[in-house]
């Protein structure tokens, strides 16, 4: 009863988009005897096959996937939503972490800024204070934040707000990743970034809090316009690639 319960479940749950970005965020590194080093991690945004070139973000290495494996059995393709094995050729485990994002080559750039807008849980004994420190998780990767609230001083429990968060190393994310934030003992809270490659921005200003409103709800046009606002000249290509948008 509980298998058909959880197939009929299934028959409902629409299929993981393909927007012809892959990117998988590593979660473990290990060596196989007679393979070499594999990686694995829950594949995203796009597919990826047997022979194709792939980096490494934010390593900034080059590889080829010499194989790929789904629940112990070797694919040729993997789609995304996939839980997959990849096997890469010429890269050490030394060289990667869990963190890292395995993607297509030359387009994702890794960042230390970026733009979001933040939920405060809910149930949270105390605010949470402007410039506070805390640790931030986004696919399998981590890093240590300095939250600046754009709209106060400090964010109440269940409050939403916009936020920059700086980060003290490179991280792989592309527009609409989601978050969470976290203290060293509690869950803080979570949000989605509409800015991955922000630049520094003046806090309690009106006009900029509406252009962070576009990119984060608005549509495809709006959202593309705001980006061209803000960004250095960038072919459309490059810009559409930091964003949610498909190509």
């Amino acid at each position: 009863e509980l298998v058909s319960a959880i197939d009929e479940l299934l028959s409902f749950t629409e299929p993981r988009k393909d927007i012809g970005r892959p990117r998988l965020p590593i979660d473990r590194v290990f060596t196989m005897a007679g393979s070499g080093t594999i990686v694995t991690g829950t594949l995203i945004d796009g597919s990826l096959a047997v022979g194709e070139e792939v980096e490494i973000v934010p390593a900034g290495l080059k590889s080829r996937l010499r194989g790929l494996q789904m629940h112990k059995t070797r694919i040729k393709i993997a789609h995304p939503g996939s839980r997959i094995a990849a096997n890469l050729v010429g890269v050490t485990t030394s060289q990667l972490q869990r963190g890292d994002v395995l993607t297509q080559p030359g387009w994702l750039i890794p960042t230390t800024m970026l733009s979001a807008q933040l939920h405060l849980l809910p149930y949270l004994r105390r605010p949470l204070r402007h410039n506070a420190k805390v640790s931030f998780y986004t696919g399998s990767a981590e890093a240590m934040a300095k939250v600046r609230l754009l709209e106060g001083e400090e964010l109440k429990p269940g409050d939403i707000t916009w936020v920059q968060l700086l980060l003290d190393r490179p991280v792989a994310v592309v527009n609409g990743d989601h978050f969470i934030i976290r203290s060293p003992t509690e869950t803080l809270g979570g949000g989605k970034v509409v800015d991955s490659h922000a630049k520094r921005l003046r806090r309690f200003r009106p006009a900029i809090i509406q252009s962070l409103r576009v990119k984060g709800e608005g549509t495809a046009e709006e959202v593309i316009m705001a980006l061209l606002e803000t960004k250095q000249p960038r072919e459309l290509s490059a810009l559409l690639a930091q964003s949610d948008l498909p190509v």
